[in-house]
């Protein structure tokens, strides 16, 4: 069964993560994904860890279930023509060119309007496409830099970046959001839109309560290690056997029902634990008589009685750990692809998305540089094979 995106083509100009994931999930929605790359291919390919044939890792998790074809848009007035033939073809062009390579190439919502109307058009950036900064370039920590996340991650010290590019892939979604929803609007209007998201955004809008706290209460808060600061009890614990597990102890119903189990009637009646910002104020006091009673216990009598009770809890797993673990693989959130050219496999992130009426699935690996030229410009374009292997001589794709 096709996905609920069938029959929309998109261009996928992205780079990196936060366009190419956002092209990444309307391919799994099912629609036509064409990543469109230099013939040299893009510089995100071989960025960061790399597989033993070369490919990022990154990449291979964000281009997944794509086409790819090479044309050489930087340099090539030719290549110029050529995608904007190929617009005339597409519903929505998705891209994070900076703003001066951006006009550099033409890739703009205007010039692509004036090509296809109707056409959708989503521009990701580090900062938006207004403001004074709309001009600079930038990446995931850039946003969780600017919108205070360093400043109270981590324990207390210097700022502190976690190690996953949520920002990235927040942005992403949100943008794959926006283009959902301007499909939408485009079936009930026949009109095309522009979607603009900036990375800055999307950390911002991770940390917009604690902002909040101070614009409005002038409540600053500080680094507090594994703990949520405002809630409580809840940490990193060590147990017995010299693992770590994190309890989320919140809400006053959790907090009831750990206590009753413990029979810690003490804390249970005493006032100072009444509420969850109390039981937060007096961590100093919790958080010793839980850690001494995760000491106690080895990881899996820890894990039958935060079972059995229920409470929160969860095993801090090492990289190695996860594709084992048997939610991880009756969910699939980690599935196997075969490589480029077709003998290894690669374990890569599971579709995210699961929908009843049009089950999705992996089509196929991640592309090869180019890998489907024939198809979309003799195909699409209607190019013959000597005009594609003159494109080709010429530098064009």
């Amino acid at each position: 069964m096709a996905g609920p995106l069938a029959g929309l083509r998109v261009l996928d100009l992205g780079r990196f993560v936060a366009c190419p994931f956002c092209g990444m999930l309307l391919a799994d929605l099912g629609a036509e994904v064409i990543r469109v790359e230099k013939s040299a291919g893009g510089a995100d390919r071989t960025l960061g860890l790399q597989a033993p044939w070369g490919y990022g890792y990154s990449f291979m998790n964000q281009n997944r279930n794509k086409k790819a074809i090479s044309l050489n848009i930087e340099r090539n007035e030719k290549a110029r023509e050529i995608l904007f033939e190929l617009v005339k073809h597409s519903d929505i062009v998705i891209e994070n060119f900076s703003p001066e390579a951006a006009k550099a190439f033409g890739v703009t919502y205007e010039n692509l309007k004036a090509v296809k109307k109707d056409i959708i058009f989503a521009h990701v950036s580090a900062f938006g496409s207004t403001g004074p900064y709309s001009h600079r370039i930038g990446f995931d920590p850039i946003g969780k830099a600017m919108s205070g996340s360093m400043a109270v991650s981590g324990f207390p010290g210097a700022p502190t970046k976690e190690q996953t590019p949520h920002v990235d892939y927040f942005t992403a979604s949100l943008t794959a959001v926006g283009v959902i929803s301007a499909i939408y609007h485009k079936e009930k209007t026949g009109e095309g839109q522009m979607i603009d998201t900036a990375l800055l955004q999307s950390a911002v809008t991770f940390m917009a309560p604690i902002i909040s706290e101070w614009e409005t209460g002038k409540q600053k808060r500080l680094q507090s290690g594994n703990r949520i600061p405002w809630m409580g009890p809840n940490n990193a614990y060590q147990t017995k056997d010299g693992k770590w597990i994190v309890l989320v102890l919140i809400t006053d119903g959790i907090w009831k029902r750990f206590c009753k189990y413990n029979k810690w009637d003490d804390l249970l009646n005493d006032p100072r634990y009444s509420d969850e910002l109390s039981r937060s104020k007096h961590h100093e006091i919790l958080d010793p008589i839980i850690k001494e009673w995760a000491l106690s216990q080895t990881t899996d009598e820890l894990t039958t009685v935060a079972v059995k009770i229920p409470i929160p809890y969860a095993l801090c797993y090492e990289q190695t750990e996860v594709a084992s673990d048997p939610q991880v693989r009756a969910r699939e959130m980690l599935m196997e692809v075969l490589d480029p050219e077709g003998k290894s496999k690669v374990t890569v992130t599971g579709i995210p998305i699961r929908m009843s009426g049009t089950p999705l699935k992996i089509e196929r690996s991640f592309p090869k540089v180019g890998e489907h030229n024939e198809e979309i410009y003799c195909g699409i374009l209607g190019y013959s094979l000597g005009e594609l292997a003159q494109l080709k001589k010429d530098g064009t794709i």
